[in-house]
Order: structure tokens, then sequence, then C-alpha cells
């Protein structure tokens, strides 16, 4: 360790391309190194990601655990070996590592275990057992960390306990910057219409996300979105491939299939929104979405549904568009209000954008668990033992 240094352990399942991962990536790409020595564990195998070419290129530590699919009990062994190597201060995990992270910090011993907490409660964590463990581990001193107001609501709610801290989410919002000669080149390689209205959806192709629901609100348009396409990003829950392929036979049976595109999980997302014109996201719940900052950083009028910590980010008409969850027909009158009104895009994206680099840009997350970090360092340091 640096001397002097506090050493920060994040600990996420796997370098897939979601959200949680990212804000993980970048608060371990982002802390300080005057004060802390950052590092990344993941549970899975590495895997030549984005994120962790982010990781290095901002000299974070990478380590991975090499956890198997499914329970792998050779995990505990393991990640106490590293967590003892790297003798992390602080551990913090993300998602639903809990199950190994907590019993190895039982032995590895570090002075802090944070958790972020980043879906409404009840929708992190599926299994009513393992919501139940992770309460337990909250009541034995880990530390919740909420993304919104409404996700501590549902976390009082779900657990019966206040959340350590409510740090909103952060993005760099320097990599959205709007390049109009990327714009055209990455429609062009992408075979688009330089003229055709292109609405995005940044969304892993699981239930949560609910693109039934925009699928049919965008078939409704017909002859109207007759000059747009949907292109739909994210890659299928390995989980669930079902889902992923209803939504191919949805969009036939729909008559749309000619009209919406799925690109899959890309590392090229900035690029993608730089193309793009209208951010749309329908989702059943959500916590501190990264996609939705994404899309007003790159300067795209979002139309969402208002669920879970979406309006905390969205001022209605005036960054943006809200619409009520599970409304057909209102997601598809925001939709056609946006695709016919190309004054209306531009204003409402002007401003998304200027609000974005105001509210949203990675520095003020950092500094937020920066602050955290150090106060509960400082009071444990106070507290007899």
């Amino acid at each position: 360790m640096k001397n002097g240094h506090i050493r920060v352990a994040q600990v996420i399942p796997a370098f897939n391309m979601g959200g949680a991962e990212w804000m993980a990536t970048y608060l371990a790409a982002h802390l300080d190194s005057e004060r802390f020595e950052s590092h990344i564990i993941s549970l899975h195998p590495p895997r030549q990601s984005p994120l962790e070419v982010y990781l290095a290129q901002h000299g974070a530590g990478i380590h991975s655990v090499y956890k198997q699919k499914g329970f792998d009990a050779r995990a505990y062994p393991r990640l106490i070996r590293l967590l003892r190597q790297l003798k992390p201060d602080i551990v913090h995990t993300h998602q639903t590592v809990g199950r190994y992270v907590y019993p190895a910090c039982l032995l590895a011993r570090p002075k802090l275990v944070a958790h972020t907490i980043h879906n409404v409660a009840w929708g992190e964590i599926g299994s009513r057992f393992w919501r139940r463990f992770q309460g337990w581990a909250y009541r034995f001193g880990v530390l919740p960390v909420s993304i919104a107001k409404e996700v501590s609501r549902t976390f009082q709610q779900e657990y019966g306990r206040e959340s350590a801290a409510l740090i909103p989410n952060g993005i760099p919002t320097e990599r959205y910057t709007a390049d109009p000669a990327a714009r055209i080149a990455w429609r062009r390689q992408e075979r688009l219409s330089t003229e055709a209205v292109l609405l995005v959806c940044v969304a892993g192709l699981r239930p949560q996300k609910n693109h039934p629901l925009l699928l049919r609100a965008y078939a409704q348009l017909g002859e109207a979105a007759a000059n747009a396409l949907l292109l739909l990003v994210g890659a299928p829950d390995p989980t669930n491939l079902v889902y992923a392929e209803s939504l191919q036979q949805l969009a036939q049976e729909l008559g749309i299939v000619e009209r919406v595109r799925f690109l899959g999980g890309r590392g090229d997302v900035p690029a993608i929104l730089n193309a793009a014109d209208i951010f749309v996201l329908a989702s059943h719940y959500e916590g501190n979405p990264l996609s939705v900052m994404e899309a007003m950083a790159a300067g795209l009028p979002p139309v969402c549904t208002a669920v879970g910590g979406v309006p905390e980010l969205i001022q209605h008409e005036r960054t943006g568009l809200l619409v009520p969850p599970e409304d057909e027909a209102a997601l598809a009158e925001a939709l056609h209000s946006l695709i016919a009104d190309a004054s209306l895009r531009l204003q409402l994206g002007q401003a998304a954008r200027e609000y974005a680099r105001t509210h949203f840009d990675i520095a003020v997350m950092v500094q937020a668990y920066e602050r955290f970090y150090l106060d509960r360092l400082s009071v444990l340091a106070r507290t007899p033992r």
C-alpha cells in the first residue's frame, strides 16, 4: 500500500457493461490518487471489456476471483486470499456479491464494509432469502448507500432502517461531447440514413426494462414514425434468453421489424448516443440509471417512465418527458411529439445537456464517496473496541 493511502476495493459480480458495473468502475478509476489506493474485484473471470480498459487507463488495480457460473464454493478461499493480500481498509460491494464477500470479510477483517443499493430495494435482489441475508449484513455493520430518494424510501420499507448515506450516481460527462462529424460517420458505418430520426434505448434485455411496452408504443406511431428508427442497445440476460427472443418475435408480430435494430451489448455507447436524436426508457422500475444521465449529457431529450429515481433526474417538459409506467398511449404520444418536432428535440436536448453537466458529473459522486469513506473511518477510529 502506498504510504498513508487508504486502500479501497470495489467488488462487482463481473465486468458486464451495465450501469452498476460502470458506476463501480468510475468510482474506482476516479478516487483521489493522492489519498486513496483503488482496486476493483470481479467475482467472475476477466473479459477484456471496455470497463477493464478504462480502469487500466486510470491506474486502478484489477483483480478476478474466477468464480464459475452458479454457486461456486471455491470462490470463498480465493476471495479470502485476495482480500488478505490486498489488505483493503474499505470493501465496497455492488449488486449481488454479498453472499461471497461478507463471509470473506469476517476473516479478512477490513475496517469498513459498504454496499451501494443500485435499484429500488425490492428489485435489487430477486431472492427473498438473499434479501434476508442482506438485511442480516446491514444489522452486523455493512453500511448501505442509497443512490436516489426513492431508493432510500424503498430501502426503509424493505429493511426497516435508514440508509447510511444518499449519494446519487455520476458519469464522466466529458465522454459525451457532441461531435457532428462523428455522428455522420457512425451512421454511415452502420448504414443508417443521415436524415433518419434515431430513437435509442440503452438497457440490458431483461424484463425490468419493459421493452415490450416500448415496442408496442413505437408500433402505434405507424406512418408518423416513417422516418424514425429504434435502436435497442443491450445484451441479452444470459439467465433469461427467452425474453430477448420474445422481443424479436414481438417486433415481427407488430410489423416493425424493419424499423427496429437490435444492436446487442456495445462498447461504443457514447458514439451511439452522439449519433441518435431521442433517448427512451420504458422500465417497470429503476434506481438512478446511468443510461439516462449519459443520454442527457449527450444532449438527447429523454422520454422515460416515471419510476424509481428517474423523476429525480428529469424535469418534465424542461429537460425531457416523463410518462406514467405501463401507459402505452402516453409513451407513444411523447415519442410522436419529439419525432415530429425537431425544434422541441433541440430545446429539451440542450437543457438536458446543461443540467447533466452541472448535476451528474463524476466529480460530484466521487467527492461524496470520499467524504463518506473518510467520515466513517474517522468515526471508527474514535469508537472504543
